[in-house]
């Protein structure tokens, strides 16, 4: 996966499914506020994503998949 990359969520990990379908990879291995420290040091990557409705978030690299579109 890289930077300009369009990618979907292929794993909820518990979370209910929302409206989050695709997106477009802003920055990968960024460091969120709200990451705990040793979750960065346990190689838990974060990727910031613009998702098709226009909004920013951030979701764990791991549970993205480069789509074919």
């Amino acid at each position: 996966m890289h930077i300009g990359d369009i990618v979907k969520i292929v794993d909820w990990k518990g979370s209910k499914p929302d409206s989050r379908k695709s997106g477009k990879v802003l920055r990968i291995n960024g460091r969120h506020v709200w990451t705990k420290k040793d979750e960065v040091l346990r190689g838990c990557t974060l990727a910031e994503v613009m998702w098709q409705d226009g909004h920013v978030g951030w979701v764990a690299a791991k549970r993205l998949e480069k789509s074919n579109i």
